[in-house]
């Protein structure tokens, strides 16, 4: 029986998918996700210090709470 891929964390699909190269469900449902959810963000080059330190802060934040 497969695991519902949709309840799974980005990181566990990622796993999953890593030991079942074979299983091409699990693989497409990982892209869709991945294309669904960007990781990177383009800032602007003009942000003070200060404002990339609360970008930083707030990527972290966020961070501990998906994974936390």
């Amino acid at each position: 029986m497969k695991p519902d891929f949709n309840k799974m964390s980005k990181d566990e699909l990622r796993q999953y998918v890593i030991s079942h190269q074979d299983d091409k469900e699990a693989f497409y449902i990982y892209v869709d996700h991945l294309k669904s959810h960007p990781s990177t963000k383009v800032y602007s080059n003009s942000l003070s210090p200060q404002e990339i330190d609360q970008v930083i802060t707030k990527h972290l934040e966020q961070e501990n709470l998906t994974n936390g």
